[in-house]
Formats: C-alpha cells, sequence, structure tokens
C-alpha cells in the first residue's frame, strides 16, 4: 500500500517553528505549548498523521501557505476521498483525528469546530474492516488451553530451544489472559518492581507515571500461574536472559524483548495453541466481555482491571457480549416473576 510521508526534516519552517512552540515546555514565566503534555509515544504519532497531510499537499496542490491556511474544507474533502481509496476506515478516522488535534495545537487561536465535526461524522459512519467479536475467545478458555500447555513443557527437560520459547509464549498468554495490560507495560515488566513476589504470589505494580490514565495500576496474578512463573524463572529464562537483565520478557539473545517482538509472539503461540491470531490488545477485549457474559457484578470490575477511569469507555471499546446473552439474562427474570419468585432486593443498574 502506497503511503506518502514528508519526513519531519522535509517539513516547511514555518510547520517546523509552529511544531516547536506547539510542544514547548514552560514555567512559571512562560506559557506552555497546547501540546507540551503530550506523551512521546503521542506526540511521534500525531507528526506521522500531519506527515502524511503534507506529503500529501506536496503532492496535489503544494506547500506555499502557512500550515493553518493550507487546512480549508476544500482540501481537507479532497483529503478524505484520497484517504477512502488508501485505506481501511478506522485508520482514515484516526489520520483526520491526528491532523485535528496537531492543527488545533499548532495554531490554537483558529476556530477548528468544523474539522471536530468532520472527524466526529468520519467516526460515526467508519466500521472496521474485520469484525473484531468473531477473533476473541472467551478467557476462560484461553487460561485453560495455556496451563494445559506450560504444564505439558513443563514435563520436558526444556533444554531446545523450541521449548524454552514455546515456554515463554505460552507463560505470557496466559498471565495476559489473566492481567490484560497494555502492550507497552506488559512488555516493560521488570522483576522486583513492577512484577513482584509476595509471599507464595506474585502482582503487578504499575506506577502512575508509566499508565496512559496517569492512574496506578494494581493486579494480582492467579495462584494457578505461581508453579508457571517459578519454572520459567528457574528454568527458562535463565537460560537465554543477561545475568544483570531484570526483564521479565526477554529474547532468544538475552535482551529485554521489545513491543513488537511480544506482538509477534502473541500471534503466533495463540495461532498454535487456539487457531487463530490473537494480537496483545485484544486480549483485553475478551477480558471485558469475559466479564460482561458472567453477571452486573463481574462486568462493574471491567474497567479496574483495564485500568479505565470511565467506564464508558469499557463499555464503548472493548466490551462485546452478544444479545443472545443479555436475552437469556432476562428470560431468567422474566421466568422468575412468571413463577412468582420473590426477590430480596432490586438489581443495582
Amino acid at each position: 500500500m502506497e503511503k506518502v510521508y514528508l519526513p519531519f526534516d522535509a517539513w516547511p519552517e514555518a510547520d517546523k517553528a509552529a511544531w516547536k512552540v506547539a510542544i514547548a515546555v514552560g514555567d512559571i514565566l512562560d506559557d506552555q505549548g497546547p501540546a507540551a503534555h503530550w506523551e512521546p509515544r503521542t506526540k511521534q504519532t500525531n507528526i506521522q498523521h500531519y506527515s502524511r497531510w503534507l506529503g500529501y499537499l506536496n503532492s496535489t496542490v503544494g506547500l506555499a501557505n502557512l500550515p493553518a491556511d493550507r487546512v480549508t474544507k476544500v482540501r481537507v474533502h479532497a483529503y478524505i476521498r484520497h484517504l477512502e481509496a488508501k485505506v481501511a476506515p478506522r485508520t482514515m478516522v484516526s489520520s483526520l483525528v491526528g491532523l485535528k488535534v496537531i492543527v488545533k495545537a499548532m495554531a490554537p487561536a483558529h476556530d477548528w469546530h468544523w474539522l471536530a465535526d468532520v472527524c466526529n461524522r468520519l467516526n460515526r459512519n467508519a466500521k472496521p474492516i474485520r469484525d473484531k467479536r468473531s477473533r476473541i475467545l472467551h478467557s476462560g478458555t484461553m487460561f485453560r488451553m495455556a496451563l494445559d500447555y506450560l504444564q505439558e513443557l513443563s514435563e520436558t527437560d526444556l533444554s531446545k530451544r523450541k521449548q524454552l520459547v514455546g515456554f515463554r509464549n505460552g507463560l505470557m498468554v496466559a498471565l495476559m489472559t489473566a492481567c490484560p495490560l497494555r502492550r507497552k507495560n506488559f512488555s516493560g515488566l521488570t522483576i522486583g518492581t513492577t512484577f513482584k513476589q509476595v509471599g507464595d504470589s506474585w502482582i503487578i505494580r504499575i506506577p502512575a507515571a508509566d499508565t496512559k490514565n496517569k492512574q496506578p495500576l494494581e493486579l494480582y496474578v492467579p495462584q494457578e500461574l505461581s508453579m508457571h512463573i517459578q519454572t520459567y524463572l528457574n528454568r527458562v529464562r535463565k537460560r537465554i536472559a543477561n545475568a544483570t537483565e531484570n526483564a521479565v520478557w526477554v529474547s532468544w539473545d538475552g535482551d529485554q524483548m521489545p513491543c513488537h517482538m511480544v506482538y509477534v509472539a502473541f500471534t503466533r503461540i495463540t495461532t498454535t495453541l487456539f487457531g487463530r491470531s490473537i494480537n496483545p490488545h485484544l486480549f483485553r477485549d475478551s477480558a471485558a466481555t469475559t466479564l460482561a457474559t458472567h453477571s452486573l457484578d463481574a462486568v462493574m470490575a471491567a474497567p479496574g482491571l483495564l485500568g479505565h477511569m470511565n467506564p464508558k469507555t469499557t463499555a464503548k471499546h472493548y466490551i462485546h457480549a452478544s444479545g443472545i446473552n443479555a436475552s437469556r439474562k432476562m428470560n431468567d427474570i422474566l421466568m422468575c416473576h412468571a413463577k412468582g419468585a420473590k426477590w430480596a432486593k432490586a438489581a443495582p443498574y
């Protein structure tokens, strides 16, 4: 797929200057830029979105005007038609939202309500190419299959590379099923700090500075995994890790596994275990959906498990419980009433 970006180094000087002001970190005497609080990854992502916009303009109408003056309704609509022919609907939305937030940061005095309206309309109408519901599995099913896989491998001598890597990846699946972290936090787990042993159990503690919503996250690892964690640390990880490396997840070379390597490991091991490729982020969908199909009390716990401050985020993006489950619950309630059952108290809706 063709992607035409204008690298940051090739941006017009006016755009570079506007970006520098937007991300400027001020002090008590100087105002900080509108984008000063953005995380490095957010800045890089939005630079990519804006680079795509500049690449499109450069290949069509040119870059003669100032940054804000280039963003007109006519050009944005033409840009949308350009993206529609090249990328998936959700990617198109991301590109336009990225353009919106960066021009708002670079030219905050302008009225960008019309651009926000365009993004909102695109977001409402954009449908994913792939149905996420068809790709997720029940967390209980994944956990049990991962445990069986780990048990089978632990009964071998764990001497071959395939066995060692397989055990590491199987443990990754089991732990992510129980503690569905964002990939960055999962990849960055370190022994003794964010991944600590407490008695016979293990706990994950992610500090506020390292979470997306800047709230600390604490998750307890199921006791069923303790034995397999010890096997991994004592029989697997020591075979492949550097002596000074405290990362939980290490590559065959002994270094900490970067995010992209963790992603690849998940897609490969889930294909082996479940017959389908499941990326790390889908484990969060599976967790929320599993809780939602279990009980009302369980679904109320989903935001805390996923580290969401707003339950609406969980409901909108992560819960994919089908109407069948909802109708079954309703049928149970109706049957209880039909049989004259007494309710101790109203359900806490």
